[in-house]
């Protein structure tokens, strides 16, 4: 079998589901150069098929895992439910209609836009499968999880009208959906707008909220906003009354919020958003397992509320809660392997899928690379393995700024060591340089990243079995040790976001973070993204050259080719 899926959702994309392996997917960010690019995955499409040899004729289905529309037994009534509340707390209906309107008539457009270039490429229509939206994400959430019997929990900003779902997910029965939330109680436009309110972008910027939410202190912002936004504990849902202070629009900023907020600090804004966000979600969950033995639930996550790591860490620490997976791409980005899914689901009764790292995107050997340099008139140095480690050790160790460029790109918003650049942790100012250097206005700390055997000594309550701590998708407690040793990449809260590396799964990386600690006896280095503020992370060798030129790292190691700045 082979399975194609699409998305024209944010961050347009396409996956590949071959013989029940999952073995490319790729958003159309990282090939067009333009970030989270809401189009056509034309090209997308066209490189996950010539990865693996394949013509469109070789297609037997096409899932897409968005714009199926509403689901009339189990959404539409949880939708005229809150509107029908909104008219009774005395709400802007104007608001109401205009969010109704826009829907429809958008998510018709996104539809046929698909539909359209789908049967252009030479699909028939009764290949395309089309899926609920939260269900595209619940099944990127469970089926590749390593639990045989799971809660799956979807957030995000809106989807075929839901906003928030938990599913029932058994390897015999699929998903069964217990619970929904409409998109007029949203979590993600509830940050979103708060998001563009401190002066970010909706759907690209809310990681900085999240970071800048440490430093800020509970206050009348929590209540302000917990007064138009909350879960509703004797009616078990989430209320909100969209007016002065609340619209279901992410991009919007209510009109009486700016007078309201305006004498408050903007990190006791991003706490009362992140606090919120926390507080609703963990009581929307807590209604159906609160009865549950401690530590007997596993829980699945994705949606892009779920690339917040400290609501990750919160759902974590629910005491019912035993593990936690997060599908690493987690947010739009992801469904349209979703809708893979669903396909292999339905059609050929597909019970999971392993896909134990993120490396599914294009990748380029040592002799591309090498034209490449030779073509930009890069100068270099060809190493080999041995060398490869030892020197990006060397550099490391001196202070310098790595940009390592291995194997496949990842897939979603974290670069897990192919597509990273790599510094040392032992000063606490590296934020500072790092962020100027990259122009990057972060709040969030650098992330580490570190390897099985050290792991444990550096984060509380690390076990070798948290696959999440592997896609840097959860945030843990410091350990003293790290704290003291890598204050450049704990946050203010004593936490940080791991990526926990396994030789099996990436052993030229793994090899460098061993030989790193074992030289200068720090346990983790900073991993951030290979790109430039603003930019895609990196993906052809090209992109890496370019990024070398702007000074964004004193060295380039790609490959076995060695090419220095300037």
């Amino acid at each position: 079998m082979v399975i194609l899926g699409v998305s024209n959702t944010t961050d347009s994309g396409a996956a590949l589901i071959v013989d029940g392996k999952v073995p490319a997917a790729v958003n159309e960010e990282r090939i067009v150069r333009k970030k989270q690019v809401r189009c056509f995955p034309a090209e997308s499409i066209a490189w996950v098929l010539k990865s693996q040899g394949l013509k469109i004729s070789d297609v037997d289905y096409v899932g897409v895992g968005c714009w199926k529309g509403i689901d009339q037994a189990a959404t539409l009534p949880i939708l005229v439910r809150d509107i029908l509340s909104q008219a009774q707390t005395g709400a802007d209906l104007t608001e109401v209609q205009n969010r109704v309107c826009v829907t429809t008539s958008r998510d018709l457009v996104f539809h046929q836009e698909m539909q359209d270039g789908l049967i252009a490429m030479g699909f028939k229509d009764e290949q395309i499968r089309w899926y609920d939206h939260h269900y595209a994400h619940a099944a990127t959430a469970f089926y590749p999880s390593p639990f045989d019997n799971a809660l799956v929990f979807t957030a995000d900003g809106r989807g075929d009208c839901r906003s928030v779902t938990l599913w029932e997910g058994t390897r015999d029965k699929g998903l069964h959906l217990i619970d929904s939330a409409s998109e007029m109680t949203s979590p993600g436009v509830l940050y979103g707008y708060i998001t563009k309110y401190l002066g970010f972008i909706p759907d690209r910027h809310e990681g900085k909220v999240t970071g800048l939410a440490a430093h800020g202190r509970t206050g009348p912002a929590y209540d302000l906003l917990h007064s138009v936004y909350h879960y509703d504990e004797a009616e078990k849902r989430i209320r909100t009354k969209i007016g002065e202070y609340y619209r279901p629009f992410a991009s919007a900023v209510p009109p009486g919020l700016p007078e309201a907020l305006r004498d408050i600090p903007r990190e006791d804004v991003a706490f009362a958003v992140q606090k919120l966000l926390e507080d609703v979600l963990c009581a929307f969950l807590m209604r159906h397992i609160a009865g549950k033995p401690q530590g007997s639930v596993n829980l699945c996550l994705a949606g892009g509320c779920m690339s917040n790591v400290k609501l990750n860490y919160e759902l974590a620490e629910l005491p019912q809660i035993r593990d936690v997976y997060i599908f690493p791409q987690m947010g739009d980005g992801g469904v349209a392997m979703g809708g893979a899914m669903g396909v292999a689901v339905e059609k050929y009764g597909a019970k999971g899928f392993e896909i134990p790292t993120a490396y599914l995107g294009p990748g380029y050997d040592d002799a591309e690379i090498e034209r490449v340099f030779k073509a930009e008139g890069v100068a270099y140095r060809k190493l080999s393995d041995a060398e490869r480690t030892r020197e990006t050790v060397e550099l490391l160790a001196a202070s310098r700024v790595v940009g390592w460029y291995q194997g496949r790109m990842e897939y979603g918003p974290r670069a897990l060591g192919n597509r990273t650049i790599l510094a040392s942790a032992t000063d606490s100012s590296v934020n500072d340089v790092l962020n100027k250097r990259l122009q990057r206005t972060e709040f969030m700390p650098f992330a580490p990243v570190t390897i099985d055997k050290h792991a444990a000594r550096c984060f509380e309550g690390w076990e070798p079995d948290q696959v999440s701590s592997r896609f840097m998708t959860i945030c843990y407690r410091a350990t003293p040790l790290l704290a003291e040793r890598c204050p450049g990449i704990v946050h203010i809260d004593n936490t940080a976001r791991p990526q926990v590396v396994f030789r099996e799964h990436n052993p030229r990386y793994y090899d460098v973070i061993e030989a790193y600690v074992e030289k200068t006896g720090n346990p983790a280095l900073v991993n951030t993204s290979f790109n430039h503020h603003e930019e895609p992370i990196i993906n052809t060798p090209n992109d890496a050259v370019r990024s070398l030129r702007k000074g964004n790292v004193d060295v380039l190691i790609a490959g076995n080719l060695m090419a220095k700045a300037g």
